[in-house]
């Protein structure tokens, strides 16, 4: 099956304003390795997008291209119709303010506090004072169902389940457009990742978000993802609603998510 058949399954013509991301003939090499080639992706505003793929097919790279941590070889990375590999750093840093990172593991400051974590991005910006940046990192604390007591702890005091939740309202700490989430579920039990689920998708709501996260687990595509874009030989072979999945006849797609098939025939 061709590349042009299957990806953005089905055809769609996207308005420039609506969407938020949009990748262009990426192409990503490591010596040898070659991890993306001619990939294209569009993550539309306002949409919760997964991107899945088998273990090391470059996922993680493909986000960090996205969020300015690394740069491609070549193709454009377009945030927010800019081109965020092509600005002056000054430009740059404004553009990445436009969007929140939560990290698999949390990422915390190991030696701050959960108020010093979550205040360290306000602090950057050195356009608040104090009493401003105590009122907006309470406030971060409620959206994400922490007590106010918990912002004295360190991240060594917290379980896992709360360093998620002190890592997204960091990456809310700016008011973001879209947010990034790497694994957002990995390491968290049935009953944290179901929370933590309904926590991202009620914010979403709430906040008006765009979000694009990287998972491999299966339950967690099936609850939180709207569309997914699936990475696969290098390129992204289906961009489509999660319905349209089970409609898919692909090799890989079929066998990926076979453990899912049945829940995503019945959306």
């Amino acid at each position: 099956m061709s590349e042009n058949l299957i990806q953005n399954t089905p055809q769609e013509s996207i308005p420039d304003q609506d969407i938020i991301c949009d990748i262009q003939n990426v192409c990503t090499e490591f010596g040898d390795n070659i991890v993306h080639h001619n990939l294209n992706l569009k993550v539309r505003r306002g949409d919760i997008t997964a991107l899945v793929g088998r273990s090391g097919c470059g996922k993680t790279t493909l986000l960090r291209h996205i969020i300015g941590l690394t740069k491609p070889q070549s193709g454009n990375v377009l945030l927010f119709g800019e081109n965020l590999h092509a600005m002056e750093r000054v430009a740059q840093r404004r553009l990445m303010d436009r969007f929140g990172v939560l990290f698999q593991q949390g990422a915390l400051f190991s030696a701050l506090s959960v108020f010093d974590n979550i205040a360290f991005p306000l602090r950057e910006l050195k356009q608040f004072d104090e009493s401003v940046i105590y009122q907006l990192v309470m406030h971060k604390l409620a959206l994400v169902e922490l007590d106010p007591r918990d912002a004295d702890l360190l991240p060594a005091e917290i379980s896992g389940g709360m360093v998620k939740r002190v890592g997204l309202a960091r990456a809310l700490a700016l008011e973001p457009e879209l947010l990034v989430l790497d694994e957002p579920t990995a390491g968290l039990d049935p009953d944290r990742s179901h929370n933590f689920i309904d926590l991202v998708k009620q914010l979403k709501k709430s906040l008006g978000l765009t979000v694009l996260f990287v998972t491999h687990d299966m339950d967690t595509l099936a609850s939180l993802a709207e569309r997914v874009a699936v990475l696969e030989d290098k390129h992204i072979i289906a961009d489509c609603p999660l319905r349209e999945l089970a409609k898919i006849d692909h090799p890989f797609i079929i066998n990926f998510f076979q453990s899912i098939r049945s829940r995503l025939e019945k959306l």
